[in-house]
């Protein structure tokens, strides 16, 4: 029985990733702007699939649990998402960062606008999302107090409701939040002039996978070269001039209470 169970996992582990058909299976964590359904912006998923340009991907865009369960019975061969504020995994090999988060602090006046250091606003009260809070680096973080939020919305929802006077997430996602404020007439958030703390993200691979350290290795020549000639910014980096990539009807409800 123990012999059918391990020929089992294999079967689906070889699935996730077949040389014949050139596909790659992998997950990642929904995030709204990032890590999306295929009918949504999802900036992360597009550069990883410029990264693996000669593959067929499929990203699949899930929970943590269900993520974390499709790794472990090798439905994926990998994740697109690991955060350099979380410990590599033994069993599993990385590529080098290919895209940075950089979170910035956030207030609704300009407070924001003279932090430069997470100490600066000890024991106050600061949003921010779950993806962050629970790494393991700021799981153990003592100096300030997380209200910890779901999602970008939830955090959003958080400091337009006054339950935080700051918040501390993603550069992108504030100025593209700050699109939104502005197009329907209202004062944009006020950042902290530089990031508080930079994120590097990741693919892991499984490294028990097919071919699992020459398809990083290439993954990793050709993000250098979309770097190079500047492909990836245009890829992950959202247009100053352009539409927000955030649904104005989701933040509706945060538009009005503003």
């Amino acid at each position: 029985m123990g012999k059918l169970v391990v020929g089992f996992f294999f079967i689906l582990l070889f699935s996730a990733f077949s040389m014949a058909t050139n596909q790659l299976k992998l997950v990642g964590n929904t995030v709204a702007t990032l890590i999306d359904e295929k009918d949504q912006p999802a900036r992360l998923i597009d550069l990883v699939t410029a990264g693996f340009d000669k593959l067929e991907i499929e990203v699949t865009a899930t929970t943590q649990a269900w993520s974390g369960s499709g790794l472990r019975s090798g439905k994926f061969i990998g994740y697109i998402d690991h955060y350099s504020l979380n410990s590599q995994k033994t069993n599993y090999i990385y590529s080098l960062p290919y895209a940075k988060i950089s979170l910035h602090i956030a207030s609704i006046d300009d407070s924001a606008s003279a932090i430069n250091r997470l100490d600066q606003l000890a024991e106050n009260r600061i949003g921010i999302e779950r993806r962050f809070a629970n790494t393991d680096i700021l799981r153990v973080e003592r100096r300030v107090k997380w209200s910890r939020a779901d999602n970008f919305y939830e955090n959003m929802l958080q400091i337009s409701e006054q339950r935080v006077n700051f918040i501390l997430a993603d550069k992108i996602m504030l100025e593209e939040m700050n699109k939104l404020l502005i197009a329907d007439g209202e004062k944009p958030l006020s950042l902290s002039p530089s990031s508080i703390i930079d994120v590097d993200v990741s693919v892991g691979l499984r490294s028990d996978g097919a071919n699992a350290q020459k398809l990083l290795d290439d993954f990793n020549q050709r993000i250098t070269a979309l770097k190079v000639n500047g492909k990836d910014q245009e890829i992950y980096y959202p247009a100053s001039t352009a539409s927000s990539k955030l649904d104005p009807a989701v933040y509706n409800n945060i538009l009005r209470k503003w």
